[in-house]
């Protein structure tokens, strides 16, 4: 299989699974959950997590983060092949280095999203403390921040890529 095919149904699968999960979830977002579930991973208090809980349907909840287990591997297999190709188009070796080591991070946060839907499905049976509100918030933010340096990797190397073609 061609590393273009297998962009594009890495592509495909990432956005039909985010496209179920943002259907299946609307009714995570409310007036105290304006980010959905993005609001019960970075809950920071134990009340913010009885409130959430309290609020939303968890056979519902259950599903998303279900979902989420299916999303994982989507979006990891479209940011390693993006990845791939991004890195075999540069020239300059240091960013061709950078690119591998974000293939790494991808993997870093695909485990990190696991880990984080584990700690919430335990929240969801009620054992959660202090402790284990803030391990999750933790997680989901060190996730969100790998994700967000492979996005301006990916971004920045395809605005270098115009420029060059446009000079």
């Amino acid at each position: 299989m061609s590393t273009k095919t297998k962009w594009l149904l890495s592509l495909l699968s990432a956005l039909a699974t985010a496209l179920v999960m943002q259907t299946q979830a609307a009714g995570f977002k409310t007036d105290f959950t304006p980010l959905g579930i993005v609001s019960l991973e970075l809950a920071s208090s134990i009340t913010q997590v009885q409130h959430i809980l309290a609020i939303w349907n968890h056979k519902d909840l259950l599903l998303n983060i279900g979902l989420d287990f299916l999303f994982i591997p989507a979006y990891t297999f479209f940011f390693i092949q993006s990845l791939k190709i991004t890195i075999s188009k540069h020239r300059l070796g240091w960013l061709q280095q950078v690119g591998n080591k974000l293939i790494a991070v991808a993997y870093l946060a695909a485990a990190l999203d696991s880990i984080e839907n584990l700690l919430m499905l335990s929240s969801m049976m009620g054992h959660y403390s202090a402790a284990s509100i803030c391990a999750t918030a933790s997680i989901a933010t060190a996730k969100f921040v790998g994700i967000g340096f492979i996005i301006l990797y990916l971004l920045s190397s395809l605005l270098i890529n115009f420029k060059k073609k446009m000079s």
